[in-house]
């Protein structure tokens, strides 16, 4: 089969390689699309945490059985059950975990072995570039279940490319009031059609404080101390995308946090249901994502799209096989 392995650090290559075997448990699918993540971009550029080179990667995965046609996408985890994290739901902190494109192989590849676990249907109305939306967008719910989102709540969110989108899309769809800061007033603008028609506001800073909640999808550090300058009092705020290099936190963004009793967690990739109801609000919406995708690519092209992706100007490509 053909399949994109990232041999070293800056080293990715389309190789041939042999099908893989499906261990008890698990299915070999054969990919039909497969999204091209940021955290993928990073990887080839300067490896990740979890990374286990060599490795083929791609996590936001939808592929079918060859033998019945079902469609599926995968929850790209693989995790042990039953640590205390596993059993009180939270399957993304296992400490255990092996995810696909990371520990173990994954989609930039014509076939891949995954968990049957790991499967979750695609509706028959939901196109196959769209549902590779269903991780990113799962990863925006987590990160809003940790805020406590709930209806008639105002969500600052800072970044307007496809997760900051993802994470006002979904905060609009549990009823909250979303306003997106992008200061690349080109990337705003091209969001324009998708922002008004789910009634989401946006702009190159944040119009007044006193939001109930807000949520960084983008790296810059000045987004966490201006974020909590715009909460009211008891407000909280999520870590959704983290930070490069080794800046120092300053002792007034402290003191911020603890003269407000501001609220601060943290959220990192997204569990099984929360995946499955991201699907759900793409089923529910379908087209009005279609924007979101910035081109279906060759598999070949991946390695060209990858400095596109690290400088943020574009929203998400999508492999067809």
């Amino acid at each position: 089969m053909k399949a994109l392995l990232l041999e070293a650090v800056g080293r990715l290559e389309m190789i041939d390689l042999p099908s893989p075997h499906s261990l008890p448990g698990e299915i070999v699918l054969r990919l039909s699309h497969c999204a091209v993540c940021r955290t993928d971009a990073k990887m080839w550029q300067q490896g990740q945490r979890d990374l286990v080179l060599p490795r083929i990667p791609g996590h936001e995965i939808c592929a079918f059985d060859p033998v019945s046609g079902e469609r599926f996408v995968v929850w790209p985890g693989e995790s042990c059950g039953v640590c205390a994290a596993c059993r009180a739901g939270m399957e993304n902190l296992c400490r255990s975990m092996k995810i696909i494109g990371f520990h173990r192989d994954g989609g930039f590849a014509e076939l891949v072995a995954v968990s049957t676990a790991s499967l979750i249907p695609v509706p028959a109305n939901l196109p196959g570039p769209l549902s590779c939306l269903a991780e990113p967008l799962g990863c925006a719910l987590n990160a809003l279940d940790q805020l406590r989102l709930s209806p008639g709540m105002s969500l600052l969110i800072y970044g307007g490319g496809t997760l900051g989108l993802l994470l006002a899309i979904a905060g609009r769809a549990l009823g909250a009031e979303p306003f997106l800061v992008e200061t690349n007033t080109q990337k705003l603008e091209r969001s324009n059609a998708l922002r008004e028609h789910f009634g989401i506001g946006g702009g190159v800073e944040c119009p007044q404080p006193g939001f109930d909640a807000a949520v960084n999808a983008a790296p810059a550090l000045n987004t966490l101390w201006e974020g909590l300058t715009k909460l009211r009092a008891d407000g909280s705020y999520c870590l959704f995308s983290g930070f490069p290099g080794s800046d120092q936190v300053h002792a007034r963004l402290i003191n911020e946090i603890h003269y407000r009793q501001l609220h601060v967690v943290g959220a990192y990739g997204c569990t099984r249901p929360q995946m499955t109801r991201g699907l759900a609000l793409l089923a529910q919406f379908g087209k009005a994502f279609e924007p979101l995708i910035e081109d279906r690519i060759g598999l070949d092209q991946v390695p060209l799209v990858l400095p596109t992706i690290l400088s943020g100007e574009a929203f998400k490509y999508v492999v067809a096989f």
